[in-house]
């Protein structure tokens, strides 16, 4: 039997202690030990993501492994028209405010 063949156990980075090869979480702390495993790349931790970040969240979709392709470009395209529409909002909030300044003032920009 080779011994090259046995995978090596791996430390985690977060607490230090030492896991097996084959675990993706630590089991002391709960972290992911795989790149793309995280809560962060669930459907849960997407979602909460994008409500904070909006489109910004895009990078953590395609870099999860939890998630299939289907569901990858599903929200692209949601994360695209939600930051399509804000971008429409923004600006005519800016038309807004300018109306408002240009009527307050007494003339217009």
């Amino acid at each position: 039997m080779n011994e090259t063949n046995e995978q090596q156990p791996v430390r985690c980075p977060g607490c230090t202690c030492i896991a097996d090869a084959t675990d993706s979480f630590c089991r002391r702390c709960g972290r992911s030990l795989k790149p793309g495993l995280g809560f962060m790349h669930s459907h849960t931790g997407i979602i909460l993501l994008t409500l904070v970040l909006g489109p910004f969240a895009l990078p953590l979709v395609w870099t999860s492994k939890r998630i299939g392709t289907v569901a990858k470009w599903i929200y692209t395209v949601i994360l695209v028209l939600t930051g399509i529409y804000l971008i429409k909002a923004c600006w005519a909030i800016y038309q807004l405010t300018t109306q408002a300044a240009g009527a307050l003032l007494g003339g217009g920009f």
